[in-house]
């Protein structure tokens, strides 16, 4: 599995506030996710009116598939952000292959509740709690 994120700079200059700022950013986002089903998020710059940080994350089985995402992720972003007079200053992005061994996950049923309950024995229960056998 190959995981693709990427960093992109905003530059709004007609902003004269946060809610300003905000709206405008809120048309990027939403631009992306309508186009290509991608969540796009403000990952810093939050408090600055005329400037932000966007971040986006995907996950693909191939390593094009992950860079030409990331790529129409960029472009529709940068056509938003035209559209609502702000401008992309900068783009960092990447793509790494994801090969961690999974772990084993506690089986969560009905009866037990808790996953830690699950693994059985009767460690978990207080022992004023136990009955005497």
């Amino acid at each position: 599995m190959f995981v693709g994120i990427a960093r992109l700079t905003v530059v709004i200059s007609q902003s004269h506030s946060l809610k300003e700022k905000r709206m405008v950013l809120r048309r990027i986002k939403d631009r992306v996710r309508e186009r290509l089903g991608i969540a796009v998020n403000e990952v810093g710059d939050q408090d600055n009116w005329q400037r932000s940080e966007l971040g986006v994350a995907i996950a693909s089985g191939d390593r094009q598939k992950a860079l030409a995402l990331l790529d129409d992720v960029v472009r529709v972003v940068q056509s938003a952000a035209i559209a609502g007079d702000a401008h992309v200053t900068a783009v960092a992005r990447d793509v790494t292959r994801f090969d961690a061994e999974p772990s084993p996950v506690a089986i969560v049923d009905d009866r037990t509740g808790a996953g830690d309950k699950a693994l059985g024995g009767d460690d978990w229960i207080p022992a004023e709690w136990q009955e005497e056998s």
